[in-house]
């Protein structure tokens, strides 16, 4: 078992980021609490994907009020049995896409609801921001095969990692770790999972950014190490 500097850590990143894969295993290093973000429930979600325009503002309204009531329910009550809480979401990322779902007026109304709500929620003591290109994304979300992901749209998922970049760039809440994701599976591959573990473990404060190695490099290394032998 791992003693981790933070007892609170979120996991973030764009759709087939990794983030709930992420969420599942840091727990299990530590019998830590697990608050998943509950997608599949939301009524909309379906029927946004094929319409955005006009399913935006119910999808949207839908995620903040239940991520909010989950939030609530899970983080402020004390938790006798855990130390450890891994979220793979946070409430202030809903705004991302708000922003980029909603029109003027609606996104008026949205944000100050959202700005009340958003007063009420611990935050996390370290975000964990999951980058990947928009291809490894896409291809991540296929593999997984989810119904109402099916034929996501590029452009969607272009414009959602851009915004994701430009929020976590001005993000200073909390200490921020931010690791590219396009060369690892800590799924499939304990070193990786090993590796992002000890970045955790190293940051303290502000931002910090992990380039893991590519698979060229890695098995360039793998080659120089045999044949040192």
């Amino acid at each position: 078992m791992h003693k981790w500097p933070f007892n609170h850590i979120c996991i973030e990143g764009v759709i087939g980021a990794g983030k709930t894969s992420l969420c599942q295993l840091l727990s299990e290093q530590c019998d830590g609490k697990v608050v998943l973000e509950k997608v599949e429930e939301n009524p909309f979600l379906s029927r946004f994907y094929k319409n955005r325009s006009a399913y935006a503002f119910q999808t949207q309204l839908w995620f903040l009020l239940a991520r909010f009531k989950q939030l609530s329910e899970e983080l402020v009550q004390q938790d006798l049995f855990h130390s450890m809480v891994f979220a793979d979401y946070m409430l202030a990322k809903d705004r991302i896409f708000a922003q980029i779902n909603l029109d003027e007026n609606e996104l008026m109304l949205y944000s100050a609801l959202a700005e009340v709500l958003d007063k009420k929620v611990p935050r996390p003591e370290l975000v964990i921001y999951l980058q990947a290109s928009t291809d490894v994304l896409l291809q991540r979300i296929e593999k997984r095969g989810r119904p109402f992901e099916f034929n996501m749209d590029r452009s969607y998922i272009e414009s959602l990692n851009e915004a994701y970049n430009h929020f976590f760039f001005h993000f200073e809440d909390c200490p921020l770790l931010i690791i590219n994701t396009n060369e690892i599976d800590f799924v499939a591959a304990t070193e990786d999972l090993d590796t992002i573990i000890e970045q955790i473990m190293a940051i303290r404060s502000g931002v910090q950014y992990f380039q893991p190695p590519t698979a060229l490099d890695r098995q360039r290394f793998k080659e120089q190490k045999r044949n040192s032998l």
